[in-house]
Order: structure tokens, then C-alpha cells, then sequence
């Protein structure tokens, strides 16, 4: 499931890139767009911001560089059936750090957060990502009734 929702954050990030000419402006726009969603959805007050978001982005990064070990150097139909073997081995060891990482992030949130607001992160997230799906449709969308426009 993990490893389905980063093919499709990865497919709509890239999407986002395509669609912003400045990465920078473009990763900006999506930090601030997730910082309104998790706010909304949490109802952080800015003392509890201030605690939440330096742990959460360092679980983000973290989380990042685990799925980036994932990700096959190679085809499948071009490894041979030991390679395949070991990327089979590497993606459940990634899972596993996925779970720790979600372990510690739980943990660490409660020195910042009260209960109730923790276990509502996954709402927050699927919030967030639900949300973005949305827009990236609405944008492409708009981008093609422009084209129509045009033709």
C-alpha cells in the first residue's frame, strides 16, 4: 500500500514539475498546501505547529530515502533471477523501515501533540493527498480547456 501510494505521489510530483517551470516555487507552494491541509485537518494551534512540522518533515525525508533504496536499479526483465531475489529481500526491509520510521515519528509526536491529534495524522495525510489529486486534475483541466481555446 505504502509502496502504491509513493508510485502515485512520485507520478503526481513529477506531474507538478511538469507543470511548474520553477521547481523551487512549485516545492514551495506544496509544502505551504500541505502545511493548510495537516493544519486544517489536525486544528494545530502555532505552539503545537511549532513541535509538529520540524518532526514530521525529518519522517518525510527519512521516508524518502527509504523508498529511494526501493526503487530497482534495473528492469525486472533484465535481472537475473538472483537480483530478483534481492529486490524482493530489499522491499520488505524497506517496508519494515517505513514502520519504524511511522514507530518513532508516533512517538516523538507525543511530546508535541495530544493523543487525539496524532491518530488523526493518516486522516490528515489522506486529506493531503486526496486534495492534491484534485488539484493536479483541476489544473490539468484547466490547462486543456486553454488548449481547446487556442485550436
Amino acid at each position: 500500500m505504502r509502496y502504491l501510494f509513493c508510485s502515485v505521489a512520485l507520478l503526481f510530483l513529477t506531474l507538478l514539475a511538469q507543470a511548474q517551470p520553477n521547481p523551487e516555487r512549485r516545492d514551495e507552494r506544496l509544502r505551504a498546501f500541505r502545511v493548510a491541509i495537516f493544519t486544517d485537518v489536525l486544528q494545530l494551534t502555532p505552539e503545537e505547529a511549532q513541535g509538529f512540522w520540524p518532526i514530521y518533515n525529518e519522517y518525510l525525508e527519512n521516508r524518502e530515502r527509504a523508498v529511494e533504496t526501493l526503487r530497482p536499479q534495473k528492469q525486472v526483465e533484465a535481472m537475473s533471477d538472483s537480483e530478483v531475489e534481492e529486490a524482493i529481500k530489499r522491499h520488505f526491509e524497506i517496508r519494515q523501515r517505513e514502520l519504524d520510521l511511522e514507530k518513532e515519528l508516533f512517538q516523538k509526536m507525543r511530546r508535541v501533540l495530544p493523543p487525539r491529534k496524532i491518530v488523526r495524522l493518516p486522516q490528515a495525510e489522506r486529506a493531503f493527498r486526496e486534495r492534491l489529486v484534485e488539484r493536479l486534475q483541476e489544473a490539468r483541466e484547466h490547462r486543456q480547456e486553454r488548449f481547446r481555446k487556442r485550436n
